[in-house]
């Protein structure tokens, strides 16, 4: 059993990692934000979460890395949609409440 753990795959380090992400509370409820939206921008999911947007941002690059999000500037603005990925599907269906 711990042979098999120690060998994951690459699709099996990306759900681990996404769920590591998505232990912490700040970054659950900016995914279910923008869950509930088709794309928000920073300036907004600050407002909401009643944070600073350069700690939205931060938070939003470690979401950017695992290829959950993409960003899309629009002006002054930087906003975040989901990625069209099955991982992003699983983990919006499983986070739904």
């Amino acid at each position: 059993m711990i042979a098999l753990l120690a060998k994951l795959s690459a699709k099996e380090k990306r759900i681990v990692h996404s769920m590591q992400l998505l232990g912490d509370s700040t970054r659950f409820k900016m995914f279910k934000l923008l869950s509930s939206n088709q794309e928000l921008c920073v300036s907004e999911m600050a407002s909401q979460l009643d944070i600073s947007p350069s700690a939205v941002s931060q938070h939003f690059k470690s979401f950017e890395m695992l290829g959950l999000v993409t960003k899309k500037r629009t002006g002054q603005k930087i906003c975040y949609i989901f990625s069209d990925d099955e991982l992003v599907t699983e983990l919006r269906e499983l986070t739904k409440l």
